[in-house]
């Protein structure tokens, strides 16, 4: 018999209920052990065989446990991850990593040390939306391709009173939803030579940067990525556009809304887009205009961690390596500087 992970989450908020329990309570790999909730006792309804503890420390504190989610406020993941490490622990940490590279490196080699896992959890790679765009860039369909535009568009006037809306180091729009595009970039496209960006405070009495512009320079292609808080009705997700046409793919990945509804990962339908939401390639044949429905890639986050057990029992390279990672921190420190100064600035 194989023994099962032993699993700790740190916080039972948003991203513990609905991105990391239902996935470790369904995954034969691990055994969810342990959740930290500070005031409050939610996650015994759901998951009633769970102990239950009130603060990080004595969640790392419990020997048995292998891994732990840190899957806290951002300000605290550096010190969440390095106390963690520093326990013995495999970790888990949500994006963003950190919010230095220094930050980072110094986590990347303290793992090393321990000889524990360290891994980022970049789980929109497993979107089915993304995983399309893969599709239809290795399929050539497109020819050379001269631009790509990617983003997401909300529409949330009030400012509610979270952490995520209080003026704090790096809170914001950049560091919340920033890691996801970049990372998606830089998958497809590698290291780029340099970052523009505009950050702006668009809602009245907001604290934070609500919207963002990155573009990110290559020599051969443009690429864009947006992100807003006051955007009522959505552009396409990802548009793409090459020697031989364009794709285009409106909508969002189904799986957090479906798993915010209640939805199991085990569920059948779990990650299947809807059809009116398949992106569309329109090609150029002999000056004739072609148009082809692309059926969306399944989304499943539940690839990501079978990727982790496979790094813990197996020792392998996690599904996301922390130190690929760091490149998509150092963009974002780019962006932020290359606001504050008006230009682009070369990585």
């Amino acid at each position: 018999m194989i023994t099962k992970i032993k699993t700790g989450i740190a916080s039972y908020g948003l991203s513990g209920r609905v991105f990391h329990a239902p996935f470790i309570h369904a995954n034969e790999a691990f055994e969810l052990t342990a959740i930290c909730e500070r005031s409050k006792n939610e996650a015994s309804k759901t998951y009633p065989y769970v102990k239950i503890v009130s603060s990080f420390d004595e969640l790392i504190s419990d020997t048995s446990l292998d891994l732990i989610i840190v899957n806290t406020p951002d300000v605290t993941h550096y010190d969440y991850c390095k106390a963690a490490l520093e326990s013995g622990k495999h970790v888990i940490v949500e994006k963003p990593f950190v919010f230095t590279v220094a930050e980072g490196e110094e986590l990347i080699q303290l793992a090393a040390q321990k000889g524990r896992m360290l891994t980022v959890f970049q789980n929109r790679r497993w979107d089915g939306d993304f995983m399309t765009v893969r599709k239809v860039l290795n399929e050539n369909k497109l020819g050379r391709i001269v631009e790509f535009r990617a983003g997401f568009q909300r529409f949330r006037t009030q400012i509610v009173d979270t952490w995520k809306e209080r003026n704090d180091r790096f809170v914001g729009i950049v560091y919340n939803l920033g890691p996801h595009l970049v990372d998606q970039a830089v998958c497809l496209f590698g290291k780029p030579t340099g970052v523009f960006a505009q950050i702006k405070k668009q809602r009245d009495g907001s604290q934070i940067d609500d919207l963002f512009h990155i573009i990110l320079k290559y020599s051969d292609i443009q690429v864009t990525l947006t992100a807003g808080m006051l955007m009522k009705e959505p552009i396409a997700s990802f548009v793409l556009h090459g020697t031989k046409g364009s794709f285009i793919k409106p909508g969002i990945d189904p799986q957090e809304d479906q798993l915010k509804g209640g939805m199991l990962p085990t569920d059948e339908v779990y990650g299947f887009d809807t059809p009116e939401m398949y992106g569309t390639l329109v090609l150029d044949e002999n000056g004739e205009t072609i148009r082809e429905t692309v059926e969306t890639i399944r989304g499943d986050y539940r690839l990501y961690f079978d990727a982790v057990a496979n790094s813990i029992r197996q020792q392998q390279a996690p599904p996301i390596s922390p130190t690929e990672n760091l490149l998509v921190i150092r963009i974002l420190e780019a962006a932020y500087q290359s606001n504050d100064e008006n230009r682009v600035v070369f990585i």
